[in-house]
């Protein structure tokens, strides 16, 4: 399958919305545009959004840069729960498969409804002064989460850009965007096509932990950090709400080191629930509580934790009931094997051996890949292996637009080239087309007849009297040509010192005004991608950091372990040291002039 389409490539085509869209609607839109007149673009991980004003609707159109698994299924089937809950605080949308046309090829978009309202984590900032709101929307956040587990359904990626908050009349109105990760039970069988927003999703997160429990974790981390706030605001200054609220991946992956968990154990109303949350950073995915019942304060005893405290601080897997039966069990087999070849042969008991070892081998190996430290160790490698993707996504989106750059020069060299050659023809014209056909036959002696059958085709003066047009001319002689082009040719060198090298100040002011405009959106879309690149790049180092820290686990070992051979390594872990952005050596600096846009920006500038 080739290449999804560029930003760049989808912002080209949106110029143009009745031949980029297939949908009439959207055809007869316009989208919004920049200072320079182009469409504005805002790309994230996954998809380019685009604003589209139509007669009497606004919506914002979502194209993909990036493949989604089955994603036209996902969507239908979110069609099809939504028709049978209508209330659910989603904005009604469009998949279309075939939506918008880019090189004759046509690709997916989502369709949305406009929807008013600004980014969770903005609204938290403009309002950390004021509790009561802050309150307000703590209640408004519990019962968003509890309408969509009362649909038995989650949205796969709660965090502060797919959370709008608007406000109504005296009520606080939060809205979900952004569905590619939404779960609903005919999707039961699927696995997920994302893992979320990092720094709200539990640290051992898979693509399997696909179902209505995913959204618990990231509803708690939002709780805490909104309760947090709300008795101590000044954290939302020391902490900033950029891309997080207060909690970073850091914080959730190693909660016992995090100078946050330690600092939040100090406000005595949130204690009990930072300690909830630390203890859910360690718990299974589905055994993470419901918002519902943390915010009621109705929680009971939580599964045991994964990890149990030792003296001096080493933690030490404590051994489940399967792990403790495992050696006595594969004992047993033995026996019993032994037993059977004894009594009926030793076929029969090498089978049963057999066969008893391949069970306890599969089962062993079920345990293995749920301990916390194998799932823990596969969610970092994932989450390099998306890193990768990333980059090497952004890495090309640099590359086209340097592209686009060049081809945006050389197509401006040629256009001044050719407005000179305009201005010079121009400038021809009008000296010309003063020297009639008759001077012709004065200086070269061309009849009276040649004259009216020059006329008659159209040819009245010397700048019309250009050698296509003479050879159209009929019955005339070759020689009666070649003397109308020497008239004419003698005119042009006469004036050739007359017309225009270089285009008139006022033409040359205006043309590069508009190509440093052009350069000055190319420059600050590179810019922005290669900040973008820095960006990524230092959150791989901080992961893959993390992962050369855990200590390694093979299922050779965990057998070992199993039969009382060995013991599992600790998951302690040294905190992650701070690492400096990577350099940007493969992307020199460019002079770049930056553009002024609305500080105002809506949500969708927010959301990936």
């Amino acid at each position: 399958m080739p290449a999804f389409p560029t930003p760049s490539q989808y912002r080209e085509a949106v110029q143009f919305p009745e031949a980029a869209f297939t949908d009439p609607e959207l055809q007869q839109a316009t989208p919004e545009v920049d200072a320079l007149g182009l469409p504005r673009a805002i790309s994230g991980a996954f998809a380019t959004v685009f604003v589209l004003q139509g007669r009497t609707r606004r919506w914002a159109v979502r194209c993909f840069h990036a493949p989604v698994p089955d994603l036209a299924e996902r969507y239908r089937a979110l069609a099809r729960h939504l028709g049978q809950h209508p209330t659910l605080p989603l904005v009604a949308f469009d998949f279309q498969p075939a939506g918008i046309r880019v090189d004759a090829q046509t690709w997916p978009l989502l369709k949305m409804d406009w929807v008013e309202g600004v980014p969770l984590n903005r609204f938290v900032a403009e309002h950390l002064e004021q509790p009561a709101v802050l309150a307000q929307l703590i209640e408004a956040w519990v019962a968003l989460v509890a309408q969509l587990e009362a649909a038995g359904m989650a949205h796969g990626d709660l965090q502060h850009g797919n959370v709008l908050v608007a406000r109504e009349e005296d009520r606080l109105k939060l809205t979900l965007v952004d569905y590619d990760a939404v779960y609903v039970p005919a999707l039961r069988s699927r696995r997920s096509p994302e893992l979320g927003h990092r720094n709200y999703q539990h640290p051992d997160r898979s693509e399997a932990d696909f179902g209505p429990w995913i959204d618990r974790f990231p509803a708690l981390v939002i709780y805490t950090a909104l309760q947090a706030l709300r008795h101590r605001p000044e954290l939302g200054r020391r902490y900033p709400l950029d891309e997080a609220l207060l909690f970073r991946a850091g914080d959730l992956y190693a909660p016992e080191r995090s100078p946050l968990f330690q600092e939040l154990e100090t406000i005595a109303p949130v204690r009990p629930l930072v300690a909830l949350l630390r203890q859910a950073c360690h718990l299974e995915p589905t055994q993470v509580p419901s918002l519902a019942d943390v915010h009621q304060g109705t929680v009971g005893a939580l599964p045991a934790r994964r990890r149990t405290r030792r003296p001096r601080r080493v933690q030490q897997h404590a051994r489940t009931g399967f792990e403790r039966a495992f050696a006595p069990g594969l004992l047993g087999i033995g026996v019993l094997a032994v037993g059977l070849m004894l009594g009926a042969g030793v076929g029969a008991g090498v089978a049963m051996l057999g066969g008893g070892v391949a069970i306890a081998s599969g089962l062993a190996l079920v345990h293995y890949r749920r301990l916390p430290l194998v799932r823990r160790r596969r969610r970092l490698r994932r989450e390099l292996a998306f890193f990768d993707q990333l980059l090497e996504r952004l890495e090309r989106q640099v590359a086209q637009l340097d592209a686009e750059r060049r081809a945006f020069l050389e197509q401006q060299r040629a256009l001044q080239a050719r407005r000179l050659e305009e201005l010079r023809e121009e400038a021809l014209r009008d000296r010309l087309k003063y020297h009639f056909i008759d001077e012709a036959a004065q200086f070269e002696g061309l009849s009276h007849k040649v004259v009216i059958r020059l006329k008659a085709a159209g040819i009245r003066n010397a700048y019309q009297a250009t050698p296509e047009r003479v050879a159209r001319a009929r019955q005339l002689s070759d020689e009666t040509r070649a003397r109308v082009h020497l008239w004419r040719a003698g005119l042009v060198a006469r004036y050739q010192h007359e017309l225009p090298d270089r285009l008139s100040p006022a033409e040359a002011l205006r043309l590069e005004r508009y190509v440093k405009q052009r350069l000055a959106r190319f420059d600050e879309e590179r810019q922005r991608l290669l900040e973008r690149i820095q960006v990524q790049q230092t959150e791989r180092a901080q992961v893959a950091q993390r992962l050369k820290g855990l200590p390694s686990l093979t299922f050779v070992h965990y057998l070992a372990y199993l039969l009382r051979l060995q013991t599992l390594p600790t998951q302690e872990q040294a905190p992650v040291p701070s690492v400096s952005p990577p350099p940007l050596a493969a992307h020199p600096p460019q002079v770049t002039v930056s553009v002024a846009f609305d500080e105002d920006r809506p949500w969708w500038e927010q959301g990936e």
